[in-house]
This record gives structure tokens, C-alpha cells and sequence, in this order.
């Protein structure tokens, strides 16, 4: 697998592979904490090809290719932000809702409980949550992939478990 940074590296010369290899790399991870954020998958989607397009869009201006994943995500969680705020719509009737995660792709059922708790964490940390559970990188691939040091992911990644399994007990109790 070619690094995320040299990606990035080709995709700011136009590379339409990277491009797409970055895409698919990263889709998953995108829709998913655009979800966490709006409540609403179609809205997430809707925000995660928003936020794509955007960042292809502006990617000459990235200096640090290793910094590629850190500012899409940041732009995610601001193009989520605003939606959920023009869309301040809510689904309770249990039969719309059923509808919405039969149309859920694969990757995306079982996560639907624990997205408003990722939403939660800080934002270092629904990065790493994300990549790891989402994408299923390798804490390795994490670190390259963010450009952060390999012992700082996995630090962030068992706060995070951490804070995610006292969330989850509070919730039980």
C-alpha cells in the first residue's frame, strides 16, 4: 500500500489514481464522522462528498502532504457542523428508520449505536477511532497516514476505547 502522504504528493499534480485510491482509502472514515456529527447517514454522505470535493479542489494549497488527513478531517467536521444546522430535522417514527439502516452499506452497520459517542471524543482521537474501526488501518498505517508518531496514535486510540467503554457503561447503568 503506497503511503498516504505520497498520494497526496501525486494527487496534487492531478493524479486522478491517487485521487480515486485516496477516496477509497479515506470514504468510509469520512462519511462516519460526518455521521456522528449530523445524526443522519444520507446527510453524511451528502457531507462527505462535499467535503471531498472540496478538498481536491484545494489541495494545492496543502504544504504539508502529511498533514492531508488532519485538515480533511477538520473540514468534515466543520461541512457537518453546518449541515446539521441547516437540517436540524429528526427521524423517530421507527419504520423511517428501519428504512435508513437497511440502506446502510456493509461497513456501516453496528456503528450507527456508537457514533454519537464518537462525536464525544476529541477530534485527535474520532480520527484514530475511525481509521482504525472504520478503515481498518493498522496503527502503523494511522500514524503514517496522519503523520503523527507511532506511540501518540496508540496513546490516543486507548483514551479513547477508554472513554468510549466508561461512556457505555453510563449508559447501562
Amino acid at each position: 500500500m503506497q503511503p498516504t502522504n505520497e498520494l497526496v504528493k501525486l494527487a496534487k499534480s492531478g493524479d486522478q489514481r491517487c485521487i480515486a485510491e485516496l477516496i477509497d482509502r479515506l470514504e468510509a472514515t469520512v462519511v462516519s464522522t460526518a455521521w456522528s456529527i449530523t445524526g443522519d447517514f444520507h446527510l453524511a454522505q451528502d457531507v462527505a462528498q462535499e467535503s471531498l470535493v472540496t478538498a481536491f479542489r484545494n489541495i494545492a494549497q496543502l504544504q504539508d502532504d502529511n498533514a492531508f488527513v488532519p485538515w480533511l478531517m477538520k473540514s468534515v467536521r466543520r461541512h457537518a457542523v453546518k449541515a446539521a444546522k441547516r437540517c436540524r430535522t429528526e427521524t423517530t417514527g421507527l419504520e423511517l428508520q428501519n428504512i435508513a439502516i437497511k440502506a446502510l452499506p456493509d461497513w456501516a452497520h453496528g456503528f450507527d449505536e456508537l457514533l454519537p459517542l464518537l462525536n464525544r471524543l476529541p477530534s485527535q482521537q474520532q480520527t484514530v477511532v475511525n481509521l482504525r474501526f472504520v478503515a481498518g488501518m493498522s496503527t502503523r498505517e494511522i500514524a503514517d497516514t496522519t503523520g503523527r508518531p507511532l506511540g501518540t496514535v496508540t496513546k490516543q486510540l486507548s483514551r479513547a476505547l477508554a472513554t468510549l467503554r466508561s461512556m457505555l457503561i453510563e449508559i447501562e447503568r
